[in-house]
């Protein structure tokens, strides 16, 4: 499956949970295969149209994004990874988020 690029323009964004280094099985920070830039996890509200969800959304970023709980955030080129993992007879699926960058808003101007 591929990756899918959202239209962030209709839902608002914000930290639920600040950045942490994304860890593998070891304890060890991932990677990004591509890039080799480190990977960082943040959980995310994502609010639209009278529902609202939280993500965990990978950020591939040099540095961990500035940003802390309740800021309200854009998602630079934020993209839906469908994947599928068959383990031991049991089928499991989902939908992981990643993303280049998290953007603050500027909440003065709101």
């Amino acid at each position: 499956m591929g990756r899918l690029l959202l239209d962030t323009s209709r839902v608002s964004y914000e930290v639920a949970v600040n950045p942490v280094p994304k860890l593998d099985q070891s304890g060890q920070q991932k990677f990004d295969r591509e890039t080799k830039a480190p990977m960082w996890a943040v959980q995310l509200y994502a609010l639209a149209d009278g529902s609202a969800e939280v993500i965990n959304v990978t950020v591939v970023s040099p540095v961990m994004p500035a940003v802390t709980v309740r800021q309200p955030v854009v998602p630079v080129n934020l993209e839906a990874l469908p994947w599928v993992n068959d383990r031991d007879g049991k089928v499991r699926s989902g939908v992981a988020f990643r993303a280049s960058a998290l953007t603050a808003m500027d909440t003065a101007a709101v």
